[in-house]
Parts: structure tokens; sequence; C-alpha cells
């Protein structure tokens, strides 16, 4: 048995973490089958030599009798600011043979103290009009230093506030865009909010590392810094009101250590020199405004002509404190070629592309100087939203340029040039979002599936920025805790999420409220609406991590404010029990985006979450032992339950309210029906959706309850009935080539790229596929696949990239009606394998017949690790 794929805190060889106990995994590889680990031995050494002989002055965990390969606990000598360390493990099998060792891993250490930072923030000047829309030209800033000895190693920190990019000698350092991640930032004045806020917020400011040594001469070097005012100093749109922090600032430190142990710091004070640029105005909501006659030449290397340059200002630090980002970057993700429509009107140039993406486009055209050209960025429902970038040639050759500092969401362009000639090759698309590793795959035989699968995908990664996942990439572009909560299983079987949703629950955590609990319908804060299914993200979307990943750590991490929201929410129930309102003139809209009018109670659906994330809080606490809340947590929930059927069962009709508008799901899904009424109520259930000719009459919430709901009473008939249906409400409009994201509402009003009803994609994997979390076996070291081959579907190939390996399960219909079955079971884990359409046997590829065992009126087998082929018979 092999030992790879090592990693620290869920990063390969991270040059910088804050955990002082970082989490330390692996994955396990062999040509056999019913491969387990029962043992394994860390070392963790200061160096590669010291690893390789076998010497772990940091830490060696002696063999340790455990099959945990996830997520162990580093226990050695205590962590210290920059600090790189290297480790390797072996393990035991299951008959007590050892492996040979990994190979060696790395992680360093970032800043830990504030103390570290001798770097200070400084920016080209302080907020003359704090109070006024008005932005200013993107400031540049560059420093130039001596090396006079060889270097060992060179590693930069910086922060750069809203966004930066970095020089050294030139060259840019990083491939990322859009740097660092979005957050609470700083302490602001938040006036003419269009919805309340009290604002009880904690700040953070991300920063980021990278290795330089490479980039540095043993002579002269240049620092060139870049920045941008991204979210920090967003001024463009104000609906939600006036959300900026201050002007633009940065923090940098380049630490050098040099071959013979001495070492030296360069760090932003007021030595630095600033001027202004070219890049005349940059906005995330409007664009850019770039003038080359402006540019500045070679302003980030050595021996540029600065003299005309000012000194830097020291500013006012943000009230953030710094901490690593290890979320993952936005980049460039892809370059496309977009098809030119030609010239529509006298000065009008038309391009597009067959899907709708995030980024911007890139021109190289030759015209005279001062001649404009302006960018107009439209979405498939022939919006433009204020995007517009705008360049001003400089004249004299072929010029090519491409914004920095915003993002568009479009799926056409149009270029408005009086006297610049374009063709097609003028313009090409960079596609931008956060760069989020894939996780897993579905492919069906039903095209339609698999074209809604394939624009969830294109609706998520257009609203991916930041390591936020927004609502839509254009018109808000906010992360909203409701649409959050909705798609989090379906992001997590297409997505690594682990690094990303750490850094969105942290944004979470900084906005809630601390003196009542209360946690805002978007993070980080940016205004907007919505209600206690909003702020019930920050609890059931740490379960979900849980239940996938089996990390508990962000449990306890997130423990007293997931505890402090249902706390919150007690106190927001009327002398009936029921959760009847949220902030004070706030909003409480229950579900949202049903077909016709949403009519469903808000106190209904309020309440129906108040049970469910107490009912998930007395788990939590479970897992966390801490008996005292698990009883208080099961109690609380048991009354909430008492309540809501006296408020909403009609016992007469069987069903809750008026068993409309998913009212039905939400008691059913959440277990709020008591075990006597279940049947009765599912029994209503269908038979409103027969009324319905099996069509959504479900929001943004009630719309996965009901796929849930159908799957676990064994109706996926129905549940695909309704997928499949091409008119509306439904996802028929996917059909229509002019359409290739998912829109806000069944009619297509409003926004034609939001990932909420993304949501449905988890079925796909859970259902059709059958790759399951087991409840009894967080992290999935144990997991359940149960495909449901319903409908006319011919075949099904899903997989899903766990902690511990790649699970697939694959299944396809033979000419004689038989099903054909492949899973993949990854090494140290097992499988519970349900069997399909009420069989009890299996025929493996040996020809071997195998009984399932019965359990709860199903048959299944258990599989160890291994590929399996096999019939169902």
């Amino acid at each position: 048995m092999k030992v790879e794929r090592l990693t620290c805190e869920y990063l390969s060889n991270p040059i910088a973490i804050e955990n002082m106990q970082p989490k330390l995994s692996w994955q396990l590889a062999s040509d056999y089958k019913a491969k387990k680990q029962t043992a394994y031995r860390i070392m963790v050494a200061s160096s590669i030599s010291l690893l390789q002989q076998n010497k772990a002055d940091y830490w060696d965990s002696d063999k340790v009798n455990s099959g945990n390969s996830v997520g162990v606990e580093y226990r050695g000598k205590p962590l210290t600011s920059r600090k790189k360390l290297y480790w390797k493990v072996m393990v035991w099998d299951e008959k007590n043979s050892p492996s040979a060792w990994s190979g060696a891993a790395s992680w360093s250490m970032g800043l830990l103290h504030p103390s570290d930072w001798q770097g200070k923030w400084i920016g080209a000047m302080e907020d003359q009009y704090p109070d006024s829309a008005i932005t200013y030209p993107a400031p540049f800033f560059r420093k130039e230093f001596t090396v006079g000895k060889k270097i060992k190693q060179a590693v930069v920190y910086v922060s750069g506030l809203g966004f930066y990019e970095l020089f050294l000698n030139g060259k840019k350092i990083g491939d990322q865009v859009l740097a660092p991640a979005v957050t609470n930032y700083d302490k602001r004045p938040l006036k003419n909010l269009l919805y309340p806020y009290d604002d009880q917020s904690t700040q953070r400011v991300l920063y980021n590392t990278f290795d330089v040594t490479e980039n540095i001469t043993q002579k002269r070097n240049a620092i060139g810094i870049q920045l941008g005012n991204g979210w920090y100093n967003q001024r463009d749109r104000r609906v939600e009101g006036d959300m900026w922090y201050d002007v633009p600032r940065l923090i940098f430190q380049l630490e050098i250590t040099y071959a013979d142990g001495s070492s030296k710091m360069i760090g932003s004070d007021d030595s630095w020199k600033t001027a202004g640029g070219p890049l005349l105005k940059d906005g995330i909501f409007t664009g850019e405004i770039y003038d080359a006659r402006l540019k500045l030449g070679e302003w980030n290397k050595v021996a540029y002509a600065d003299a005309k340059w000012k000194p830097a200002v020291l500013v006012r630090p943000p009230t953030g404190n710094l901490h690593l980002q290890t979320a993952p970057f936005d980049k460039i993700t892809r370059t496309l070629i977009p098809s030119f429509d030609g010239k529509t009107k006298d000065t009008v140039y038309a391009y597009h592309l067959d899907e709708t993406i995030s980024g911007w486009a890139s021109i190289s055209v030759k015209g005279k100087a001062g001649s404009r050209l302006k960018i107009r960025y439209v979405s498939e429902e022939g919006q433009d939203y204020g995007q517009f970038d705008t360049y001003i040639l400089k004249g004299g050759g072929l010029e090519t340029w491409e914004p920095k500092f915003t993002w568009h969401a479009f799926r056409r362009i149009e270029v408005i040039a009086e006297d610049v000639d374009l063709d097609e090759n003028s313009v090409k698309i960079k596609v931008v979002h956060t760069d989020v590793p894939s996780n897993g795959s579905f492919e069906c035989s039903n095209p339609f599936l698999n074209k809604i699968n394939e624009a969830y995908i294109k609706t998520q990664h257009a609203n991916f920025h930041g390591s936020v996942s927004s609502d839509c990439p254009h018109r808000e572009r906010l992360g909203y805790t409701g649409d959050g909560q909705v798609i989090v299983e379906s992001a997590i079987y297409t997505y690594d999420m682990r690094q990303f949703y750490r850094k969105w629950l942290d944004d979470m955590e900084d906005a809630r409220n601390k003196q009542t609990g209360f946690v805002t319908h978007t993070a980080p804060f940016g205004g907007g609406g919505g209600g206690p299914a909003w702020g019930s993200a920050y609890v059931i979307m740490p379960w979900a991590y849980f239940s996938y990943y089996g990390d508990s750590t962000i449990l306890a991490r997130h423990y007293a404010g997931m505890k402090q929201w249902v706390d919150y929410l007690e106190t927001r129930t009327d002398k009936d029990g029921l959760v009847t309102r949220e902030e004070p003139d706030g909003w409480c809209l229950g579900d949202w985006c049903t077909p016709a009018k949403v009519e469903v109670p808000a106190s209904f659906v309020n309440t129906a979450y108040f049970y469910y994330v107490t009912d998930i809080m007395s788990k939590v606490a479970r897992v966390l032992g801490k008996k005292e809340d698990h009883t208080r947590f099961a109690d609380l929930a048991e009354g909430i339950k008492v309540n809501f059927n006296k408020a909403w069962y009609n016992a007469s009709e069987k069903r809750y309210w008026e068993g409309r508008q998913g009212a039905n799901v939400f008691a059913l899904a959440f277990g709020l029906v008591p075990e006597e009424h279940y049947d009765l109520v599912f029994n209503s259930l269908l038979a409103q959706l027969k009324a319905l000719n099996y069509h959504f009459d479900t929001g943004i919430l009630g719309t996965p309850l009901l796929l849930k709901v159908l799957s676990q009473n064994d109706r996926d008939d129905i549940a695909y009935q309704i997928m499949n249906q091409k008119d509306s409400p439904g996802f028929g409009y996917l059909l229509d080539d002019k359409n290739s994201t998912l829109w806000e509402t069944w009619n297509g009003k409003g926004s034609r790229c939001h990932p909420m009803f993304g949501s449905v994609v988890e079925w796909f994997y859970s259902s059709i596929g059958g790759i399951k979390a087991d409840p009894k076996s967080a992290g999935m070291q144990h997991f359940i696949i149960e495909p449901k081959p319903t409908g006319d579907l011919g075949f099904c190939r899903s997989s899903y990239n766990s902690s511990f390996g790649k699970i697939r399960s694959e299944w396809e219909r033979t000419p004689g009606g038989k099903l054909r079955i492949l899973i993949e079971v990854p090494e140290n884990t097992s499988a519970t394998y349900v069997l399909p359409l009420n069989k009890q046997r299996i025929r493996n590829d040996a020809g071997k017949e195998i009984s399932g065992a019965e359990v709860n009126g199903k048959y299944q087998l258990t599989f160890q690790s291994g590929l399996y082929r096999f019939e169902v018979l």
C-alpha cells in the first residue's frame, strides 16, 4: 500500500498557514481490494536532510493505532512564525504490514503575531471626502533596494486594499487576480442603508504570501505595486447604502534570508514613492477607464526616473487583524475567442460567446492618440447593468489592454469606436473566477439533465469571486447566506469547498451581531434582505461541512455563534412560539422566488427553519461532547415541533397550511411531521403534485427539499418527472441555446445567472448516482451508494473525490433489462451498496451470485476498498 497526496490544512505544500495545530492528511493507493489503514506514524523535521535520516526533531507520533488518514492534528513542538517544516508518513494495513514511507511534504507558518509585521500601512492619500462617492485614479507605488550577498530564500507578505498587483523587477508575482479575497475589512460609517443593520461586526484583512527567491537579483531590485478600489472602496453601487470603507492602502514585507544566515527586511513605509497613472477609474460594478497616454513606462523596474513621484503617506491601519488567505485565489481560468458579428452600427462592433461567463475583454487595436474605445458588456437577459470599460489609445502601434481590478458578467459585448477599426482578431475574452478545484462529475443518458448540471457549473463559476458564492455576478454580487445554504450540497459534490467554505464561514462570523446573535443576510456584509432561512446558513453549512469532510474543528470554531443564532431565534417568536419577525424594520421573506407570488406564510417557513437548526445544534452539541447543550436543544426542538404542528397542521385535510408552495415539503424534510401523520402528509404532497401535473411550485428554499423528500420515500420517479418537465415552471428554458445559465426566477424575470436553483444538482449525485454521506460516519470513511435508476434513464456515471479518494458509482441498463454496475471504493474506506428496484441479489464479475442483507425493507451489501463490477439480478 502506497501513501500519497499528502496535504497540510487540505493544501499541498502550503508556503504559509496559521493553525498552530495544523491538520495533516494523506491518501492511500493499492492494486489490491479491501485495503485499509490500521495504524500510522508521522515524522516532522526542521530540514529535509533530518527527515531523510528519520530524525524527527519536531514531532514523531510513533505508531498510532488508528484508521484515520484525514485531519490528523500536529502535536509536536510549538510552532513559530515563518517556520518551515518537512513531514512524511507511513501506515500499517489490515494485516499489520507496514508501508514504505511516503515522499516528503512541507509546510511553512505565516506571520502569527501582529509584532511580526514591521511594514507600515501606506497609501497615496488620506480620504479627503469620506461621504462622497468620488474615487481617484489607481495609485502606483515603488521602492528600490540592494542585495549584496547570496540569497537562500526570499518571502513576500502583502495585502493591498481593495485589490493589488505586485511586481518585482518588472515581473508580476503570482497568477492570482482580484486579490486579496474580500472580507469585512474595517470599521465603516454605513450610511443611508436600505436594510436595518446594527453593526456589531468584527473585522479581518487577508494577506498573501509568495516565495520570491527566484525573482530577486544580487544587486539592485525594484518593487512595484498598483492598487485598485475593490470592495474596500466600492462607491459605484449605492442601492443597499454607502458601503465603502476608505481609500486604497497597502502593507508589504519582504524578508530575505542570506546564505550566510543573516537576514534583511524591506517593509512598506513613507520612504516608498507613489504616483497616479493611466487607470483613471476602477469600480467593481462599473468597470475601468484607462488612458494609455498617461502610461508610466517601466515604473516597476530599477533605475526608473521617479523624481516627480511623491512620498507615500503613512495611513490609518484597517481595524481588521491581518490573517493569512488560505482560501483559493481568483484567477484567469480560460481564454476564449468570441464570435465576431461585424459592425452593427456606424460605430459599434459586436461579439458574442456561446455561454455566459464572468471576466473581461482583452483588446488589441491600432489607432490615433486620444481615440476612445468603450466596451459594453451585455448579459443573457439583454442588460448591461452599467458594466463598461473605456480605453483611450496612446497611438503609434498595436496596443493591447485588459482591465485588472473589476469583472463583468456577460455573453455579448459591444465595442463602441468612432475611428478605430476592429475585426475578429481584436478581442479575446478572459474568464475569471475563484479557482475552486472541481471535485465531482455527473453524466446520464438524459441530455436535458446533463444540461441542467452544466448550467449550474457555468452559473456557479460566474458567481465565485473572493471565495464567496454570490447571488448574481453583475447586478448585486453579494454573498447571500440563504442562497449559500440551499446550494451547499450541490457545491460540495461539484467542487472542493474545504478552504472556500472555511473562509466564507469566517465572513459570517465576522458580520454577525455578537450581542444578539443575529446573522446577516449577506457575508461579508453588503446589505440585502432575507429572513431566518438566510441566517440559518450559519448552522446548516458548518453541519454539511462536517458531514462530508468529517472536520469537527469547523463546528468547534463556530459553535458559540451557531448556538447564539438559535438563542436569537428564540427571541423572535410570538405568543404561539412562531418566528414572526427578525430585525426591527427588516425583511422576513419566508421562501423566495416561487413560480407565482409567494403565499406560504413567512412565519411558517421561519419556524420550520427554527426547528431545523435547533435539531442540528442538538447533533452538533453531541459531536462536541456538550451534553447539557445537547439535551437543551433536543428539548427546545420538541417544543418548537409542538407549536408548529398546533399552528399549521390541518388534521381534516392531512396537510400543512394549504399544502401548496412547499408547505408539506418543509414539514416532511425537516422532521416536523409526527410519525403517525407522516404517510398522510406525504400522500397529500403526492396529490398536490399530481394536481400540478408534476411541476415545481416551490421557491429557492423548498425546491431542493422537495426532491430530497421524494427520494427519501423512493419516489424518484416523480422527482425525475418534475425535473424532466420542459415547460414552465421548470428548467426547460435551458433547451434554448440563448440560455446557458440558471435563472433567478422560474419565469426569467430578473437575473439569468443565479446559482440558487442549482440546489437540484445534489439530487443528481445522491439519487440518480446514489453517492451519499452516511449520517453515522461523518467524513465519508464509510459511505452509501444507493442509485435510483428511474424513468427512461439508460445509464448514469457519477464520481466524487472524497477526502480519502475517488468514489465512483456507474450503472447502465443492459439490452436484457438488467442493471450493470461499476462502483469504486477508495482505500481505507468502505461502502454500503443498496440494491435498486427492490432487487435482492447480484452476480459479480466472477459469475458468483451474492444475496444482500435485508435492512428496513431494502437489500444491501458492504464493499471494502476496490473497483467492483457486477450485475443486479
